[in-house]
């Protein structure tokens, strides 16, 4: 046997045909994700809406982003994995497009709150679906290829979007709404019902019950607690590196350090982790997150800021499988959607409180505290990880992509 076949073999083994076609879809749909990327600039530049006028509306995507969480994790444990993730993508899509012919303040906020509540349904859904129908020992495997095919996608997504927006804003909508219907087509036609049939008439347990969940509920925290550093690249970043005299153009090739960086290095960082207790693993990302964001106080040149991406980025690649797979261990299988969902809502959050995190504290403590403050911050998580996940339950095997 080659050295491909057993390369080949070591990816597909224990992911059922079911997996693949879920993941081919995801990978379209995240390819045509135009429209999120550049909706601040739409807001601004094509509706001429103001600067905290357009803030407010995007906001938005992120509010309905929160209940759609919540809702679709609930759902898909009441009405099935399947059926909650094809409501998710019909809907949003016709959303989309409400949102590229809207005109009116009114009909841009509400477009946006509810493409952000629907769209954001499928994530709940679609991980529940990935934890019943791979085996434990290959999760991990399973949710690094999804987290590696999402961020190949977005990477094209940035590219063409770019130069489409350049020609028309709304062939950006009908892109992103084609590419969601594609990857409902192909649920429907090659992704078959996945709830576990043995717990349709167990009622217990509601969209709370995660949050008080004594084993599980730390586990959330820290997350949340890592979500507030992590996306500081949205706000604090860009600041810190216009107040050093750079550039928004200096910004984007430094944040897109970090997609292609996934791209490359995902398959081989999991490889390289093979075996190591996920607690570790936890730990690990969380200090390479305060240790990349923390840095920043000293970087001055864009080759130190792009240094310091790649640094975060390689906490961001151990965390996101690793984290995607507890998730599913320490679910009851009958809850599986909500627990997913409540993680992530923590994603949502930390997105929305972030920012306005960083714009309140920035003024009282300055840019090189306010880092150190984020590293400080995701050490404290990463020792909380490691004395919490003592406990945690261990895959009968760890695998490799």
């Amino acid at each position: 046997m080659s050295a491909l076949s057993v390369r080949l073999t070591g990816i597909t083994e224990g992911l059922p045909r079911t997996f693949w076609a879920l993941w081919a879809g995801m990978l379209v749909n995240r390819a045509g994700s135009f429209v999120l990327p550049l909706l601040f600039v739409y807001l601004t530049q094509q509706r001429g809406l103001d600067l905290p006028t357009a803030g407010l509306i995007a906001s938005l995507f992120g509010a309905g982003s929160l209940a759609g969480t919540l809702l679709g994790g609930a759902l898909s444990d009441r009405l099935g994995r399947r059926a909650t993730m094809l409501l998710s993508l019909v809907v949003s899509s016709a959303f989309m497009i409400g949102l590229g012919v809207a005109r009116e303040i009114w009909q841009l906020a509400s477009a946006t709150v509810l493409l952000g509540f629907f769209a954001d349904m499928f994530r709940p859904a679609s991980q529940a679906l990935v934890a019943d129908i791979v085996p434990p020992e290959h999760r991990v495997k399973a949710f690094s290829l999804q987290y590696w095919a999402a961020n190949l996608g977005y990477a094209f997504a940035a590219v063409l979007g770019g130069f489409m927006a350049k020609r028309s804003f709304l062939a950006l909508f009908l892109g992103d709404a084609l590419t969601t219907l594609v990857l409902a087509a192909i649920i429907f036609r090659a992704v078959p019902e996945s709830r576990p049939t043995d717990t349709r008439g167990d009622k217990r347990g509601s969209v709370l019950t995660p949050f008080f969940d004594g084993k599980y509920l730390p586990f959330v925290a820290c997350n949340l607690a890592l979500t507030l550093v992590f996306f500081q690249h949205l706000s604090a970043m860009p600041e810190d590196m216009r107040q050093k005299g750079l550039t928004t153009e200096h910004y984007g090739i430094a944040v897109a350090t970090n997609c292609l960086l996934i791209v490359l290095a995902q398959p081989l960082v999991t490889r390289w982790v093979k075996g190591v207790p996920r607690r570790v693993l936890l730990a690990t990302a969380s200090a390479l997150t305060g240790l990349g964001f923390g840095a920043m106080a000293f970087a001055a040149t864009l080759p130190a800021y792009m240094a310091t991406v790649v640094v975060w980025t390689f906490g961001e690649i151990i965390f996101a499988p690793v984290n995607a797979s507890i998730v599913a261990d320490l679910s009851p299988t009958h809850l599986r959607g909500r627990y997913q969902g409540a993680f992530s809502l923590t994603f949502s959050f930390g997105a929305m409180v972030a920012p306005t995190l960083s714009t309140r504290l920035l003024p009282k403590t300055g840019l090189p505290v306010f880092w150190l403050l984020c590293l400080v911050l995701s050490f404290c998580v990463a020792a909380i990880q490691l004395a919490w996940g003592k406990n945690l339950p261990t895959p009968d095997a760890q695998d490799n992509p």
